[in-house]
C-alpha cells in the first residue's frame, strides 16, 4: 500500500486513510491466529469506512440496480461464511456488511473514474470473500491457489480505487 499511495497519490482524508487501514490489516493478516485476524478485521473496516465515505462524497444516491445484487450477494456471502466461522460469525457478518455498504456507495460516484471505482469496489470484495474461503472453508490443499488470488484481486482492487479516484478527482480540479 505505501507504493499505491506513492504511485497514485491520494488527494483528499478518505483515500489516505482506506490506504493505511489497508495497510495495517495486510500486517495484521501477516499471522494467522484469531486475534491477529480480527485485527485485520478491525484495520480494514476502518478502510471500507473511510472509502464508503469518499465514494459518497463523490457521488449521488447509490443506483438501485447495481446496489440491489450488491446487497443481496453481500447477505449471502455473509451467511455462508458467517456459518463456518464459529466464534467469529459476529465480526464476520458485520465485516461483510460493511464490505457490502462500500461497494453499494461506489454504484453511485458518477464521471470519470467511476467505472474503476465500482470495479475496484467488487474486486476487494471478491478479494475479501477469497480470504474468507481459505480461512473458514477450503482445505490446505487450496490454500496456496486462494492466497494467490487474494494477492492478485486486492492488489488490483486497491489500484482501481485510487486510480478511479485520482481520475474523478482530477477531472473536478
Amino acid at each position: 500500500m505505501p507504493a499505491l499511495a506513492v504511485a497514485v497519490p491520494p488527494r483528499s482524508l478518505a483515500p489516505a486513510l482506506g490506504l493505511a487501514g489497508s495497510w495495517a490489516g495486510d500486517v495484521a493478516l501477516l499471522r494467522s491466529d484469531d486475534r491477529s485476524f480480527l485485527v485485520g478485521l478491525g484495520s480494514f473496516s476502518a478502510a471500507h469506512l473511510a472509502y464508503t465515505a469518499g465514494f459518497a462524497a463523490r457521488g449521488g444516491r447509490p443506483r438501485p440496480a447495481h446496489a440491489l445484487p450488491i446487497a443481496a450477494a453481500t447477505a449471502a456471502t455473509g451467511a455462508v461464511l458467517g456459518r463456518h466461522a464459529g466464534e467469529l460469525r459476529a465480526p464476520v457478518h458485520g465485516y461483510a456488511l460493511l464490505i457490502g455498504a462500500m461497494a453499494v456507495a461506489a454504484t453511485g460516484v458518477r464521471g470519470p473514474g467511476s467505472g474503476r471505482i465500482l470495479g475496484g469496489a467488487l474486486t476487494f470484495a471478491l478479494s475479501d470473500t477469497l480470504l474468507a474461503l481459505d480461512r473458514f472453508v477450503l482445505g490446505e490443499r487450496w490454500s496456496q491457489a486462494a492466497d494467490g488470488g487474494v494477492m492478485l484481486s486486492y492488489t488490483l482492487a486497491q489500484w482501481l480505487i485510487h486510480d478511479g479516484l485520482h481520475r474523478h478527482d482530477r477531472a473536478g480540479s
